[in-house]
């Protein structure tokens, strides 16, 4: 009798200790996993799956639970179904994702409203995080990786540009950026072209950049299927073998590389993630990426998801599982990082992300194309926001 007085008391407290870490932590994250940019839902995931997989689904016996909702080909009207239904009915405690600005800036009523803290994996405007005091941005912004992109061409004999980029915000962004720096430093912009999303026929604008006779084409496209379009155009028109030096961003990712083949080495682009950085931390996340999938390559869609997760594990360890949304931000935004990417930090007013940039080169080694950093700036804070402190 005694002993099973015990065993009963024992079972009593497993199952009251059970219950006290029985909160489960919900991270609801929206992007496309379907249409022309379905390539950031594939890497966001493969990312989240490869962070649980190294450390846990689990903080302090808290599960860590991931909710995904796909919201197709750009449509800014199911982000916020999503973000209004992940809120209201799974309850959950953070939101995610968002691969275009339509997307994020679609759901800023909504979290203001619910208090919900919001991590942004790509959406690129600057302008985003001043929507709601609850967004918080682990990727970039157009204009910080950018930046430094337009003194490193006159510098290195780009004298004159022809600049084209889709006509959306970040592209409007991208312009300027450019622009700006090419020609404070004796650039000259010898023309430049704003292409619709929805075009597919990049053929016209490449010819009007060929009879430029410029000395370099800075391009900016959504990454994806649009981006591989235009490079692949850039190739055909013939404009390397004309003497143009091709500049870009993400369009010269590491996982789009083998769509253009070696007419593409001596590239350049600007960003903040450069794949092959022998960093210790990168290493290891290559590594545990390829164990969820053996032939997921790291990009900036991937780094932003594991970052964030970083973040929202850091946030359930510090506060526990009920925290609010205030609470949450506030914490967020005062952390640093040691990213595969390089070191990371947060602007604590603007809650956007301040991080090296890395200008880098497409080069062939040991038979495969990958980007070299060949330029590093370090700790860039968003130049767009420094620009315009007023702006809403």
């Amino acid at each position: 009798m005694k002993r099973t007085l015990i065993a009963s008391a024992a079972a009593a407290l497993v199952s009251l200790s059970s219950a006290a870490y029985a909160d489960v932590v919900k991270f609801g994250i929206i992007a496309p996993f379907s249409g022309p940019f379905a390539v950031w839902g594939t890497q966001f995931k493969d990312a989240v799956e490869a962070f649980q997989k190294l450390n846990g689904k689990t903080v302090n016996g808290h599960e860590v639970q991931i909710i995904w909702r796909d919201e197709g080909a750009g449509d800014a009207s199911k982000s916020r179904q999503f973000a209004e239904e992940l809120v209201l009915r799974e309850k959950v405690n953070v939101l995610g994702g968002f691969a275009l600005t339509p997307d994020a800036l679609a759901v800023a009523e909504v979290i203001s409203e619910s208090k919900t803290p919001t991590i942004i994996l790509n959406a690129a405007t600057s302008i985003v995080t001043r929507k709601s005091p609850y967004f918080i941005r682990v990727s970039m912004t157009v204009a910080q990786y950018i930046s430094p992109l337009g003194a490193w061409a006159t510098k290195n004999g780009v004298k004159s540009a022809y600049v084209m980029v889709s006509d959306y915000a970040p592209g409007h962004d991208a312009e300027g950026e450019f622009i700006s720096g090419f020609e404070k430093t004796g650039g000259k912009i010898v023309g430049k072209d704003r292409i619709p999303l929805n075009v597919t026929d990049f053929a016209p604008y490449m010819e009007r950049a060929l009879q430029s006779k410029a000395d370099g084409l800075f391009i900016f496209a959504p990454a994806g299927a649009p981006s591989v379009a235009m490079v692949r155009e850039f190739e055909r028109r013939g404009l390397k073998k004309a003497g143009m030096k091709l500049m870009g961003s993400g369009e010269m990712q590491e996982i789009f590389l083998p769509s253009f083949g070696d007419s593409i080495i001596g590239a350049i682009s600007s960003t903040h993630y450069t794949e092959s950085n022998q960093r210790p931390e990168n290493i290891a996340f290559r590594k545990v990426l390829n164990e969820v999938n053996k032939d997921a390559v790291p990009d900036m869609a991937s780094i932003a998801a594991w970052d964030a997760m970083g973040l929202v594990y850091s946030t359930v360890k510090s506060l526990g599982p009920k925290f609010t949304g205030d609470q949450a931000i506030d914490f967020m935004k005062g952390q640093t990082i040691n990213s595969p990417r390089g070191p990371v930090k947060f602007d604590p007013k603007e809650r956007d992300i301040i991080q090296n940039v890395y200008v880098r080169e497409v080069k062939k080694v040991d038979g495969k194309l990958i980007n070299v950093d060949i330029s590093t700036t370090e700790n860039v804070r968003d130049p767009w926001k420094d620009n315009n402190p007023n702006a809403k």
